[in-house]
């Protein structure tokens, strides 16, 4: 007794290893803090820079059209695309705002003939890849619809006045997270703006400049972007990989080496000998793996016990055909990694 008492005392009074042990258990709150933070002000500049997009396009949508100084200044497909385009090339590769999100531009009007300035939507233009729809109403909406009161959130509607139109765009952008979704509650990116028409519009239609030869119309029923290649489908959990594995079939539970199929593994097991992680940590993974097309070596390094060394290496544990993997189901003197039983050796 006296014995175990000494023992508690020294190691009540022992004090090696604090700041190490106190830096393991406030990393990973530090480290949950900062990444949390870095996502959210990466999420807010996104905000911000869609939004700077919504507001150009309305306002240039809003400047539009022939300088003709005889009659009412007419649109034209071309000077849409011309917008839409020149957006695209503003917005840049950064934020990739077609391939990732849908632009929809709207001409807010008065029903020609009401007697209560009735609003409808005269006509939208719409590009990008995203599968949606405008929230706020899609062309002609309105016009036998007296409760369409104008475009925007409930309370918050613009209108236009008789003889004028709004331009009122909006985006629904998905973002893209730099480290996971999971510290954000909601990914899409809504943003929309609305400019009165400068000038006199000519508001009777969108005209073509050649009709022998018509411009592209931006429909709203396709869905595409500008770029002839697209890009690499990007991550939706963010830039992570949580497998712990280079090989491409590691998320399927497969396993592949140059020896030939590997067997069934074991229920639970996270690492395989082909891996990253067992490559960098070999010792939590049963030793070296070496898969040459013949014999699958495990070494299982030195396992001593009490009264000697009892060691199994250089043995050849071969497989038909030369497998590859942890195909041990409880074969004597493999010690692996796994999820239920972490690590351990079997006798």
């Amino acid at each position: 007794m006296t014995a175990l008492n000494k023992f508690a005392s020294r190691l009540r009074n022992d004090r090696r290893a604090v700041a190490m042990t106190e830096f393991a258990l406030a990393t990973p709150l530090v480290l949950t803090a900062g990444l949390w933070g870095l996502e959210t002000a990466n999420f807010a500049l996104m905000n911000m820079r869609v939004n700077q997009v919504a507001m150009q396009i309305a306002d240039n949508a809003s400047r539009i059209g022939d300088t003709s100084t005889l009659s009412n200044q007419k649109i034209y497909e071309n000077d849409i695309n011309d917008l839409l385009r020149g957006s695209d090339v503003q917005a840049g590769d950064a934020i990739d705002l077609y391939e990732h999100g849908r632009v929809f531009i709207s001409s807010l009007q008065v029903v020609p003939g009401s007697a209560d300035d009735q609003q409808y939507i005269a006509w939208q233009r719409c590009k990008g890849k995203k599968s949606t729809i405008s929230s706020y109403g899609q062309q002609d909406t309105g016009k036998n619809d007296p409760t369409f009161v104008g475009m925007g959130p409930p309370g918050e509607e613009v209108a236009a006045q008789e003889g004028d139109a709004v331009m009122f765009v909006e985006i629904q952008y998905d973002y893209g997270p730099i480290v996971t979704d999971a510290f954000l509650a909601q990914r899409t990116i809504h943003s929309r703006a609305s400019f009165q028409v400068r000038g006199s519009r000519d508001l009777s239609e969108i005209y073509q400049r050649d009709p022998s030869d018509p411009d592209e119309i931006a429909r709203c029923d396709i869905y595409d972007s500008y770029k002839e290649i697209a890009p690499p489908p990007r991550q939706d959990t963010g830039g992570w990989d949580w497998t712990f594995s280079d090989s491409p079939d590691a998320a399927n539970g497969g396993s592949s080496s140059s020896g030939g199929s590997g067997g069934g593994t074991e229920d639970g097991e996270i690492a395989e000998r082909d891996s990253w992680f067992c490559r960098t940590f070999p010792l939590f993974c049963g030793g070296s793996n070496s898969s040459n097309g013949g014999n699958n070596s495990s070494s299982g390094g030195n396992n001593s016990s009490s009264g000697g060394n009892n060691s199994s290496s250089g043995g050849n544990n071969s497989s038909s055909g030369g497998g590859s993997g942890y195909s041990d189901n409880g074969t004597a003197g493999i010690c692996h990694t796994t999820a239920t039983d972490g690590y351990h050796c079997h006798n």
